[in-house]
């Protein structure tokens, strides 16, 4: 099948064009190269999960990468043509793509932690999610965003730690691209602050929306603390089951922080999840953490970690109080424990606190685990914190940002974005 996809292009000036290879009228799939005379680079690269859901799900899986571009779900061949580097603001699937596609075209790639994508590429090592990062991935050829004298990166707030917005410097202008953010961090990332810093003025910026003109209750880190606390003034048991995607760094210490104050020790029960958050709480460098535990169900335990520590069964017991950090879908690891730990499951609670919207397999999954908390009499509650800003929130994203031009992504709907955006924009007093 030939892939004839072309881009939607945007001039800046005569010598810089802005191509949209995906994002653009759709959520997830991000691929946006900017080219200043003859060179180029792209920011981000990302799997569009709506393309991947129309040919593969359930038991029909890609086999190799090629699969997956001849389908239309990552960016085709052309799209590298003349970029010199790849900058992933963050590493959902949705931005991070296939990292074995760029090295085709020799090209330098910027990633946000590549320690960070070592660890979670763990996760993958089954399923057709170990063609995005082969195992033998070569981990030395990757550069963290950091060390970048082309891009500035700009921390934000998102449902993925670590995650970035880049500030481009071309010969026409400044070129601003979000990536995905939410400006309420549940610690301490004040992603608009960051905004605020920018020096300069910023001729256009490419603009997340993924929450525009969706129904949904717009929760803050705020009302999840108010909800979390409502729900353990009235919870009287020693044991209760969390859980967070591997990624949320920011949502699980919140969470946990909770937990804390209600004299719940935290304990994770997941090695390859242990491994990944060990290194995201090294990346944030924040005092005053919880005591963090390691009860590994299944497996060799890892190498000592700097801020979780490995216990025993009985260790574990003798704890007072335990709120288990299992996997979103752990319906294993729930009946590992309740087995392990001779509990008594009818009474208890089990929390999910997501970032981002099920998916359909995603429901699929939540379903059946729903289905053994019920077997088990477990009352089971959903909080979602969305990773993304809510629309009332625009107008000061704009009036922090202050772009001449605004070029909507990761939306369903650009139009309505542009028609605030415009409005927004004749507030402004320079």
């Amino acid at each position: 099948m030939l892939d004839k996809r072309k881009p939607t292009v945007f001039e800046l000036g005569k010598n810089v064009r802005i191509e949209i290879w995906g994002g653009l009228n759709s959520i997830g799939g991000n691929c946006v190269v900017i080219k200043d005379r003859d060179e180029g680079l792209m920011l981000d690269q990302g799997l569009s999960f709506s393309q991947f859901k129309k040919f593969y799900g359930g038991f029909i899986e890609p086999e190799i990468v090629e699969d997956l571009r001849e389908i239309g779900a990552i960016p085709p061949k052309e799209a590298y043509e003349n970029v010199l580097e790849v900058y992933i603001s963050h590493l959902h699937i949705d931005h991070l793509g296939s990292l074995s596609i760029p090295f085709e075209y020799d090209v330098k790639l910027y990633v946000p932690s590549k320690y960070t994508l070592e660890k979670l590429s763990r996760f993958w090592t089954w399923g057709w999610k170990e063609l995005l990062l082969p195992s033998d991935f070569d981990l030395t050829e990757l550069e963290d965003i950091s060390v970048s004298e082309k891009v500035k990166a700009i921390q934000v707030s998102h449902s993925a730690f670590p995650a970035y917005s880049f500030l481009v410097e071309t010969s026409e202008g400044t070129i601003f691209y979000s990536g995905d953010f939410r400006t309420k961090s549940p610690l301490c990332i004040n992603t608009l602050e960051n905004f605020n810093s920018i020096e300069g003025s910023i001729d256009v910026a490419i603009v997340e929306g993924t929450n525009f003109l969706r129904r949904q209750t717009p929760l803050t880190p705020n009302d999840v603390v108010r909800i979390l606390k409502r729900i353990l003034d009235k919870y009287k048991r020693n044991y209760l089951f969390l859980s967070v995607h591997p990624l949320d760094a920011e949502s699980f210490l919140l969470a946990s922080k909770i937990l804390q104050e209600y004299e719940f020790t935290p304990v994770l029960t997941h090695t390859k999840y242990a491994e990944l958050f060990d290194m995201q709480l090294k990346l944030l460098k924040l005092s005053d953490l919880p005591k963090f535990y390691l009860l590994p169900l299944r497996g060799e335990p890892p190498i000592p970690l700097h801020f979780i520590e490995t216990a025993e069964k009985e260790e574990v017991l003798s704890m007072e109080k335990k709120a288990f950090l299992t996997s979103i879908t752990g319906t294993s690891e729930l009946k590992m424990l309740i087995k392990l730990c001779g509990i008594k499951p009818a009474g208890l609670f089990q929390i999910t606190l997501v970032g981002e919207p099920f998916d359909e397999e995603g429901w699929i999954a939540e379903e059946r685990l729903m289905s053994w908390l019920r077997k088990f009499g477990i009352d089971s509650f959903r909080i979602h914190l969305s990773g993304h800003y809510y629309p009332y929130e625009f107008k000061e994203i704009i009036h922090t940002l202050k772009p001449k031009q605004l070029i909507p992504i990761h939306t369903n709907t650009p139009k309505h974005m542009k028609t605030l955006f415009e409005k927004y924009s004749s507030q402004i007093i320079n």
